[in-house]
């Protein structure tokens, strides 16, 4: 079946190049705009490198963006959605994430269009997920999810039983090879994403403070949005001010910069989906340490690349910490190899190309309820 000139609507709460809830829209409308559909793109914020736009796609911002506090902007955005979608009939809609724009749009005539891309990690206690919409998925056309581990909690958490397709992450393939440690890291652990206690930011300065006990010199490099203020604060009290620093990266070539130049990943998180930073690291040769939550053992169980601890564990952490810090360079060159290998198996252009077309395929083929 020929996609081409087809039109696609992707309605989200933010695009561009701030993060990875940013990310996967950009990146999803980018390649639909590849494979020759009309893509617009529905969205509460667009932010993008230099602040130019993508001359690929349309951008659609709420008409009302005042009134968050009543969530008016989200309503305002889902009814501009809805018209169009009405008007002009689009062949495939794709609303990002069970969100509160998805619930308006779940309450409304379209409902039975629409195409859900579900990345978060589909448990009970998930902030990001709007109950009152995982409550109305049989609404959907269908969901979409990245991983077995997330089709898993879509099914058990959500009671869904319509149909789920297959689309994991990727990410630009910006042509890099691997790379050797250079001569000196700026940081020997870097946490990439916003400072959120959900991200296990307490447990990894706690573990920062072990480590330094027979590590003086550890640094490690919290950069991303968000305060730092409680977590400044509990270094002070440990006194490991000299071992942690802040950072927040205006673009996405200074974080980048700043991951390839650093020894480790570490991401220990009590909940994530398919956490697009993990595909950054490997991708530019850097191992990581994550929390065994969402689809990261779905994706990394068994990868030279990381190393897989259990949430809210400080000694399981430190003792990642610490195995990274004293391993041989032969040992730490190989894992950084085994990071490079992992995401060349991940993210190939033309099996990313081929399994959005396969998808969009058996999309059209659906009968509409």
């Amino acid at each position: 079946m020929d996609i081409n000139g087809k039109q696609a609507f992707v309605v989200c709460g933010m695009v561009g190049h701030r993060g990875g809830g940013c990310l996967a829209p950009l990146l999803l409308c980018e390649e639909l705009a590849r494979l020759g559909l009309h893509v617009t793109c529905f969205t509460l914020l667009a932010e993008f490198v230099d602040g130019q736009s993508p001359q690929d796609f349309e951008i659609v911002l709420p008409r009302l963006n005042k009134g968050h506090r009543w969530d008016w902007p989200s309503r305002c955005l889902a009814w501009q959605a809805q018209r169009r979608i009405t008007r002009e009939r689009p062949d495939y809609v794709f609303v990002m994430g069970i969100t509160s724009l998805a619930r308006y749009l779940l309450q409304s005539s379209v409902a039975n269009q629409i195409l859900i891309w579900e990345f978060t990690n589909a448990n009970p206690g998930n902030k990001f997920v709007d109950a009152a919409a995982s409550r109305m998925l049989e609404r959907t056309r269908a969901v979409l999810s990245p991983s077995a581990t997330i089709d898993h909690g879509i099914q058990q958490t959500y009671g869904y039983h319509g149909k789920i397709l297959r689309l994991p992450f990727w990410i630009e393939d910006e042509s890099v090879g691997y790379a050797p440690a250079p001569s000196r890291f700026v940081a020997d652990f870097i946490f990439l994403g916003r400072r959120d206690e959900e991200k296990g930011l307490k447990e990894l300065v706690h573990a920062t403070a072990e480590v330094s006990r027979r590590f003086p010199d550890v640094h490690v490099l919290i950069a991303g949005p968000g305060s730092e203020e409680p977590y400044a604060s509990l270094a002070r009290k440990l006194g490991i001010t000299r071992n942690i620093s802040f950072e927040f990266f205006k673009t996405r070539q200074e974080t980048l910069s700043a991951l390839a130049q650093s020894r480790c990943l570490v991401l220990p998180s009590y909940h994530e989906g398919y956490p697009l930073v993990l595909l950054e690291a490997i991708q530019w040769s850097i191992p990581f340490i994550a929390t065994r939550v969402g689809s990261v053992p779905d994706v990394f169980d068994g990868s030279k690349a990381a190393i897989l601890i259990s949430p809210k564990d400080v000694s399981s952490l430190e003792n990642a910490m610490q195995h990274i810090l004293s391993e041989s360079l032969e040992n730490y060159a190989e894992r950084r190899m085994g990071a490079f290998t992992h995401f060349g198996r991940l993210n190939v252009a033309n099996t990313i190309a081929s399994r959005l077309n396969s998808i969009l395929v058996q999309i059209a083929n659906f009968s509409s309820r």
